[in-house]
């Protein structure tokens, strides 16, 4: 049995939420943001197209970008926020 990778996401009130990514460092190096929002939306309620997932000062978007291209690590405390309507209409 080996080293399980994980992350902490505070959530929306606060909560502290330890999701379990994968159990190897191949698979760590290739986990995209869309496999850590497939795991999210099991730990998270609310509307899943509103929420938005933070690391330092960058909104993870990019479905298919790994998670390693954000500089995430084992451990890495990912901040989990409601994206509000509003702004300027074009």
């Amino acid at each position: 049995m080996g080293k399980i990778y994980q992350v902490v996401v505070h959530g929306l009130r606060g909560e502290k939420m330890m999701i379990d990514l994968c159990n190897t460092d191949e698979q760590f190096q290739s986990m995209t943001v869309k496999q850590l929002k497939e795991k999210n939306k099991s730990e998270a309620s609310g509307d899943q197209e509103a929420l938005r997932l933070i690391f330092t000062d960058k909104m993870l978007d990019g479905s298919e970008i790994k998670l390693s291209e954000y500089g995430i690590q084992h451990m890495s405390v990912i901040h989990m926020v409601m994206k509000v309507p509003g702004g300027l209409k074009p």
